[in-house]
């Protein structure tokens, strides 16, 4: 039997692992994908998306076509950063083992090992989505093109403060507090506006935000059990004896859930997730990233004590989207 070379291991481990790298990447779905609108930005550092363009209004032909010059437009900048995985080491010992056998199965646990980094990085732009999710009652991370934080009192669909709220200060975590916290944030939600014509010598036309709404609920792995309750059942125990009511938002609302740093686990989030481009965090992505395998020299691996796997050129931008599609509800 001929001895392949250890160059020729380590070739045959980089194609293996590389399958299974871009079959994980290509299979992965984020729980928190529908949370945010995620396009191609290019090769810039960063980019602009145009807020307003996604709600036009119609006129009546009087024979002379009406521009928006898009420096006009009310927009919102995100900035593209690089990201790496941290990378990975196995030991050579184990690839010469693999080179006497003429066989790769031993390291099959390696090539796992090297192809779960592709869902460390496509997960990445969620992941720092949530370090917004965290901060958006604050500025430190930017704000809404209304230049209000993502949660606020004072939203307008304009580039200038408002009235609007999605800020909503909870009664409690008990079902009976929960159940009217979330039908009256669903509620508040329905009523987000835009006007347009403002200013045109047409009668302005208001409309909602959250026409046909889709409801998800983000709550912390401690209320999953309750709101999951409130989703399911078709009646609600309400003071913890044997009362129990018809349970008016049975199937109305989906949840996820997920640990999240924030300072009051008892905290929650209402989204409306119903439009693919309109969501409450942007998502710019300026490249995909490479898996980093050995490319050279590979023989001369054979006298070092490891040989190294990674992931960088990660480069993506987050920024706050629209307002009107989230709505946190914070409980004392």
């Amino acid at each position: 039997m001929t001895i392949q070379t250890f160059a020729e291991t380590v070739e045959s481990f980089n194609t293996t692992a590389e399958l299974a790298f871009d079959k994980q990447y290509q299979a992965y779905q984020s729980a928190l994908k529908e949370f945010a609108f995620k396009y191609n930005s290019g090769a810039t550092s960063s980019s602009n998306f145009y807020i307003n363009l996604l709600f036009g209004s119609s006129k009546e032909w009087l024979g002379t076509q009406e521009y928006t010059n898009i420096d006009k437009v009310i927009k919102q900048a995100v900035i593209n950063k690089e990201y790496y995985v941290e990378g990975i080491e196995f030991p050579v010992r184990d690839f010469k083992r693999a080179q006497q056998t003429n066989s790769i199965t031993g390291l099959d646990m390696y090539v796992k090992n090297v192809s779960s980094l592709s869902k460390i990085a496509a997960d990445s732009p969620y992941k720092t989505m949530l370090k917004y999710l965290k901060a958006g009652a604050g500025t430190t991370l930017g704000t809404c093109f209304d230049s209000e934080p993502l949660f606020s009192a004072n939203h307008a669909f304009s580039n200038v403060a408002g009235t609007q709220s999605n800020l909503i200060t909870g009664t409690g975590i008990t079902v009976p507090q929960l159940i009217a916290d979330i039908q009256s944030t669903m509620a508040s939600m329905l009523g987000y506006y835009y006007s347009i014509n403002t200013g045109s010598g047409e009668d302005e036309d208001t409309r909602m935000l959250n026409e046909s709404p889709k409801y998800v609920i983000f709550c912390s792995p401690s209320l999953a059990a309750k709101i999951g309750d409130i989703k399911n059942l078709s009646t609600i125990i309400v003071d913890g004896t044997a009362g129990s009511q018809d349970n008016p938002l049975r199937n109305s609302f989906e949840i996820v859930t997920r640990h999240i740093d924030i300072a009051n686990p008892n905290d929650y989030y209402i989204l409306d997730v119903s439009e693919s481009n309109v969501k409450p965090f942007l998502i710019s992505m300026e490249d995909e990233g490479n898996l980093l395998t050995p490319q050279d020299n590979l023989e001369a691996l054979s006298n070092q004590q490891s040989i190294r796997y990674a992931f960088n050129g990660l480069s993506y931008g987050n920024a706050y989207g629209a307002w009107w599609k989230i709505a946190k509800v914070n409980n004392a």
